[in-house]
């Protein structure tokens, strides 16, 4: 540090050493291209980072770089004036880290330049003119940086930022991708985080703030776009989804299932969450036309943790239908079914991907059984296609979620949950 630049650092301590910092943080710029990109403005002072910045300047400056050619990372910052200190801070950003949270960790610090002449300019490495004695570190395609401007005397009002040509590192713009939902939303559910292979950008649309957090309680029922935007200006890259949003289940099922053990049935089932669910009735036939409730189980109420049930029954009379029946506080009745069975040796039933996006192969190991056909259902039970089955099911045209499939074969019913991503 210069005898010059220490006096500076105590007057400009006095002068705003008392102010209100706030998170200015902004990770929503970023350069795309070799050469002169700019002019990119001052904001205020946000939380302290970096080995060598002082955060006493007046202003500062986020910018993110996506790498896209490896090598030595050649940069230049150059304010609009030729006189005043000018520092900055280069930080690498973990995968899955944002990158205002990851600026707070020092140890993904890759480089700092604590400018030693006030010539209104800072440099990493030795390919441009502006005095320097930092040399530039190297980065990888893939790799995510966060370059921080420390406008430290406050004489620039702006600076423009060049990156030397190849063989020196490349940037452009970052990937919007959004990630998928994991599970389905309904309008009671909890705010759902968004993500991005690239995070950092923009969100905006129905019920979403900036960072990304989407609360179905502010929409209700119905499908909703939302946006990503990801940079700025020439740099921009977007990305959309629809989200649909349910009417809240009185109960959300995560898996129903049916089958023969030591020649009794049972009847499995588990819940994610229950709304005023009072009981499960338990009916069965024997063709499918009439049902008779055999059993009650007890409900829990208003739950949001995962519950599993189980039902037992003895009377093995060959091909046998069962409904699960949940009934809520008010005598509202829904149902989830039929199933059947036939109590025969069960074969193993496989199918894949799962999760899947395209088609779902359906094998049956060690079986001659022809496979005749195939249902598909929501986790409210709802019927959302149906077909004769010849190896594989096109699921394209689901939204994203969790489904159940029945296989139903001569004498036997086979039940899976799958995800559509």
């Amino acid at each position: 540090m210069t005898t010059f630049k220490s006096i500076f650092l105590s007057l400009i301590f006095i002068t705003i050493g008392s102010s209100d910092f706030k998170a200015q943080c902004n990770a929503n710029t970023n350069i795309c291209s070799s050469g002169n990109s700019g002019p990119f403005t001052f904001a205020d002072p946000g939380q302290p980072v970096s080995t060598c910045l002082d955060f006493l300047g007046p202003g500062y400056a986020y910018i993110i770089l996506y790498i896209t050619e490896s090598g030595p990372l050649e940069m230049l910052i150059e304010g609009d004036v030729t006189s005043g200190f000018l520092d900055v801070a280069i930080f690498n950003i973990p995968t899955g880290t944002s990158p205002c949270d990851a600026i707070l960790d020092n140890s993904n610090q890759i480089s700092c330049n604590y400018a030693s002449h006030a010539s209104g300019c800072n440099q990493i490495g030795s390919y441009f003119s502006c005095p320097s004695s930092i040399t530039s570190p190297n980065v990888n395609v893939g790799d995510i940086l966060m370059i921080i401007v420390e406008n430290w005397s406050g004489t620039s009002s702006s600076f423009s930022l060049d990156m030397a040509p190849l063989p020196a590192a490349q940037s452009g713009p970052g990937d919007p991708t959004i990630t998928p939902l994991t599970y389905v939303l309904n309008a009671t559910s909890s705010p759902y985080q968004m993500f991005a292979t690239d995070n950092g950008g923009t969100w905006s649309g129905p019920g979403i703030d900036s960072s990304g957090l989407f609360d179905p309680s502010i929409t209700g029922t119905g499908t909703f776009r939302i946006n990503y935007n990801l940079g700025s200006g020439p740099c921009l890259a977007t990305d959309f989804i629809d989200i649909s949003i349910q009417n809240a289940l009185a109960i959300e099922l995560s898996d129903l299932q049916l089958e023969c053990k030591n020649d009794q049935i049972i009847l499995k089932w588990s819940t994610i969450s229950e709304i005023n669910c009072d009981y499960f009735k338990i009916e069965r036939s024997f063709d499918a036309q009439s049902f008779t409730a055999i059993d009650i189980v007890s409900g829990h109420g208003n739950s949001s943790t995962t519950r599993n049930y189980i039902f037992l029954d003895n009377k093995n009379e060959g091909q046998t239908y069962y409904r699960l029946v949940e009934v809520d506080y008010n005598g509202k009745e829904t149902i989830y079914g039929p199933l059947v069975t036939k109590c025969t040796e069960k074969k193993e039933i496989s199918i894949y991907p799962n999760p899947v996006k395209d088609y779902l192969k359906v094998k049956i190991s060690d079986s001659d059984e022809t496979m005749l056909s195939y249902e598909i259902k929501s986790v409210a039970g709802k019927l959302v296609d149906a077909n004769s089955l010849n190896g594989s099911i096109d699921v394209r045209d689901l939204s994203q979620g969790y489904y159940f499939l029945i296989i139903k074969t001569e004498s036997q019913q086979y039940n899976q949950k799958f995800v559509r991503e």
